[in-house]
């Protein structure tokens, strides 16, 4: 497309602390941007990429992201700019087609960089490429297909950059890649082994390695909070502890005895180190705090979590305001869909198609007769505006991180005007109650190698290196 009859200003204003960072993007080859969720990353690259452009520093921009967000990065781009985007889907012959159309914007999600590694890599040699990863997270295990297909593509640009509000997943290791993806290693090493070795709780130099990394993180990135550049309304974090009865609590006692034998016969390191079937059991115990039903087709009562949740829901609407239901257990959704009829429920996981979000989060935003918004975080977490609602509450959680932080600020971001109240329905006694503080503990590491505060206390270590945290919440 010819230069001359584009226009690469920018078509919104830029706030105070994005223009900020568009100049340091601008001026710079290779950039971390992990301003917290809600400052408006996607906005911030496309004006500081469409200047490169202006000024022939590149000639294109691949971005890579994952799928949900992909339609998010067009609208973004004919929001915030004239120029052109075109997302990178279809039959082989409308891919082949649509490299060559000269877009500005070049749109695919993660798993199809695979398949279409050969054709990229084409397209990036024949022009001065930018490549964005946004939700660089997506990358965090080296040895995937998707890592090692963007590692190879790395070389054929002449920008790079990685955009996340949670680069620090849910282990300190998992920043590695997404710096390799940078500089191939000059940053964090090029040895990943060794790298994640350091990160290992018994590791005698854990604390200090994590002060390390924090230094490093810091002197190599742009990370921002909300509180620092932005005068947004509060949040309130409210906790709603209900006690379990009837078959639940029957059912969830059985489990709970099963599990407390096979921890107590294993080493203590292995809970802290995150094992697969360990985890996969302890999640079967959230399932039935939540809603027995999941696990037990014959579970005929109402859980008590549901219970709650109407009390909830009734008092929320009845004040005229909406909320947004988070559960990671997509039978929940169906089943509270249906619950919650009379208020128009919408809801968005997995197997919701990508045109059906857009219209569902339109609709939650526009019209007054949708009160509810029901998600799995896993699938709706990213790239959403949810500010209609300044309600979230979390019907239940896992043990990822990422899925809590960048969920509940789907309400706290710019256009929000209410103070958002985060309510979490805790099971007494149960394995809810060992979430929410393995939670804590990792949002704690995560936020001091990021930068976000200044030291660790040492509870936090206390609760990784100690097994009868976990033994407690059984019973034991």
């Amino acid at each position: 497309m010819n230069k001359l009859i584009q226009n690469f200003k920018p078509k919104t204003e830029p706030l105070p602390h994005q223009l900020e960072v568009i100049n340091y993007i601008h001026n710079n080859a290779i950039i971390a941007l992990f301003d917290e969720q809600g400052l408006g990353k996607t906005k911030i690259v496309i004006d500081a990429l469409s200047l490169d452009m202006r000024e022939e520093k590149i000639q294109g921009v691949l971005v890579i992201s994952p799928m949900s967000l992909l339609f998010n990065w067009e609208q973004e781009v004919q929001k915030h700019s004239f120029l052109l985007p075109i997302v990178l889907k279809g039959s082989n012959r409308e891919k082949r087609y649509k490299f060559l159309t000269g877009a500005n914007f070049y749109l695919i999600n993660y798993e199809s960089v695979i398949s279409e590694l050969q054709r990229i890599e084409r397209f990036c040699k024949s022009r001065k490429i930018a490549i964005v990863l946004d939700e660089s997270t997506r990358i965090k295990d080296p040895n995937s297909k998707t890592a090692q297909s963007i590692f190879q593509l790395s070389q054929y640009s002449v920008k790079r950059i990685i955009i996340s509000g949670t680069p620090i997943a849910n282990k300190p290791y998992d920043i590695w890649s997404q710096f390799y993806f940078l500089d191939k290693g000059i940053i964090l090493s090029n040895n990943y082994k060794n790298f994640k070795s350091k990160f290992n709780i018994k590791n005698i130099e854990y604390e200090r390695n994590l002060i390390n990394l924090n230094k490093c993180i810091n002197e190599n990135s742009v990370r921002r909070l909300k509180e620092d550049v932005l005068h947004l309304p509060e949040k309130e974090y409210i906790n709603i502890f209900v006690d379990l009865s009837g078959k639940q609590k029957k059912l969830y006692n059985e489990l709970c005895k099963e599990l407390k034998i096979e921890i107590i016969n294993t080493n203590g390191d292995l809970i802290l180190d995150e094992s697969e079937a360990i985890l996969k059991k302890l999640l079967r115990l959230a399932q039935i705090a939540s809603n027995p039903f999941l696990i037990d087709k014959s579970y005929n009562e109402t859980p008590v979590k549901y219970l709650k949740l109407d009390e909830l829901v009734n008092s929320i609407v009845s004040n005229k305001e909406k909320i947004v239901i988070w559960t990671c257990f997509v039978e929940n959704i169906k089943l509270l869909k249906k619950r919650y009829k009379l208020f128009s429920p919408l809801v968005i996981y997995g197997e919701t198609p990508i045109n059906k979000r857009a219209e569902y989060i339109k609709m939650f935003q526009d019209a007054e007769e949708n009160k509810i918004m029901i998600l799995n975080p896993s699938a709706a977490r990213e790239g959403i505006t949810l500010t209609k609602a300044n309600n979230a509450i979390y019907l239940d959680r896992n043990f990822n991180l990422v899925d809590y932080l960048q969920s509940q600020d789907r309400i706290h971001r710019i256009s929000q005007e209410k103070k958002c109240k985060i309510y979490k329905l805790i099971g007494k006694n149960t394995i809810d109650e060992y979430i929410d503080k393995y939670i804590e503990v990792k949002k704690d590491i995560a936020k001091f190698i990021q930068g976000d505060k200044k030291e660790i206390e040492e509870q936090v270590f206390q609760f990784l290196y100690n097994k009868s945290q976990i033994l407690k919440t059984l019973g034991g």
